[in-house]
């Protein structure tokens, strides 16, 4: 498997899907921050993968830590890539993983195999929800979807027929996790969480209290699972790893939403003008 260069070159690049930029961060010597259009996508510390520079990452991250015995291997699909981040988190916090990415930008896909390596994961091209059906159902401990064109989710990944191929390739107690944004009183989010309950028994939901209160943009992460979450545990572990997370049951966070199906796909909200000024959300 091929690991990384020894120095990154940073530049710009075409790729399918607009610009990729990629940046080095003055403040960490193996920093790097990709940017696609104008939208930070990932950052990625070469020398240092268990740092983890976004929020929404870290509490991915927290939910991937609360499965199974801590540092086991676990068998993981990422659905989106970018930089791959939470892959190289998980080969450094659980080695001997398995983990296949699957990014649908093969330009991308390039710029990171050459400038950013893949040590500890496979990264194929390819849409998301199509490889799932090629998968092995019953096989995988964790699916994380992090899935966005430019800022938005695309619809096709936030229906209940996508959640259901998820569960197919999921063990028994296996997690989904994945990664929307949303703002105000979060229509998207909250429809979201009823999608994931038509298909598993139990629903978690973590961001940022201000993200919660509909007072900015922001990312909200989701987990299904067909046995209940241990929510205080959860708690505990996000107040320690950034300070001010909060943790919701998703049957309740769900209000009166409906859940999405093929037929009617919702349409994610697009983040307001100047809001990659700070950063991704």
């Amino acid at each position: 498997m091929p690991s990384r260069p020894p120095t990154p070159t940073g530049g710009s690049w075409p790729v399918r899907f607009g610009t990729a930029e990629l940046v080095r961060d003055l403040d960490r010597p193996a920093g790097w921050q990709l940017v696609v259009d104008g939208t930070p996508q990932s950052y990625v510390d070469l020398d240092d993968p268990r740092h983890l520079e976004f929020e929404y990452v870290r509490l991915l991250a927290d939910v991937a830590d609360a499965l199974g015995q801590p540092g086991a291997p676990l068998a993981v699909v990422h659905l989106g890539g970018g930089a791959c981040t939470l892959p190289r988190y998980l080969a450094a916090t659980r080695p001997g993983s398995t983990q296949v990415v699957v990014e649908a930008d093969d330009l991308l896909v390039e710029v990171v195999r050459h400038q950013l390596g893949t040590a500890g994961f496979r990264l194929r091209i390819g849409d998301g929800r199509e490889a799932l059906q090629h998968l092995t159902p019953g096989t995988s401990d964790l699916v994380v979807a992090d899935v966005f064109v430019g800022a938005q989710v695309p619809s096709a990944f936030a229906t209940v027929e996508h959640v259901r191929a998820v569960r197919r390739v999921l063990k028994d107690d296996g997690v989904y996790a994945v990664n929307v944004a949303d703002t105000g009183v979060l229509p998207f989010a909250r429809a979201q969480a009823a999608t994931l309950l038509e298909v598993f028994g139990h629903v978690a939901v973590l961001a940022d209290p201000g993200v919660l209160r509909g007072r900015r943009f922001g990312n909200v992460v989701l987990a299904g699972a067909d046995r209940p979450f241990d929510l205080d545990e959860l708690r505990r572990v996000t107040t320690r790893s950034v300070g001010r997370a909060r943790v919701e049951d998703g049957a309740a966070f769900r209000r009166t939403a409906v859940s999405c199906w093929d037929a009617d796909p919702p349409t994610a909200p697009l983040p307001p003008d100047g809001v990659f000024n700070r950063g991704r959300p």
